[in-house]
């Protein structure tokens, strides 16, 4: 299964890659705003759709009910499994994993913390990772 994935581009050469991980609530707009700002910036942005096995649903902030069946379904090795696609993504730019990082926030942010223990990126930013032990 292939994992979708957004991305937003630079006008020009990229400065580095960044994964971008999303929320509970799906690739939302606020998770593409997020990748768009960074291409502003001059970074090619990729964010992988982690619900993508289960539909790939954008949930409203408002209904953290259906949130749970997705969120219940990952897997650190399907979460990963999606990072990695990600990653090739930008490699597949020339952007090579040194010159990439991660960043997620709550459900993101911990899958950016198992990324970074787990994956040789340049950098790695969590932001209110839950659940981390």
């Amino acid at each position: 299964m292939t994992t979708p994935l957004s991305i937003a581009r630079p006008d020009g050469p990229a400065r580095g890659g960044v994964i971008v991980i999303q929320e509970a609530f799906g690739v939302n707009d606020h998770i593409v705003d997020l990748c768009d700002r960074l291409a502003a910036a001059g970074y090619l942005a990729v964010a992988p759709h982690l619900f993508h096995r289960t539909g790939d649903p954008v949930i409203g902030y408002d209904d953290i009910p259906s949130i749970m069946p997705h969120m219940g379904a990952l897997t650190l090795d399907g979460v990963l499994e999606d990072v990695d696609a990600a990653s090739a993504a930008l490699v597949a730019d020339g952007i090579e994993p040194r010159r990439q990082g991660v960043v997620g926030f709550c459900l993101g942010g911990t899958v950016t913390f198992h990324t970074a223990v787990q994956r040789s990126l340049g950098a790695a930013v969590t932001f209110y990772g839950g659940g981390i032990r």
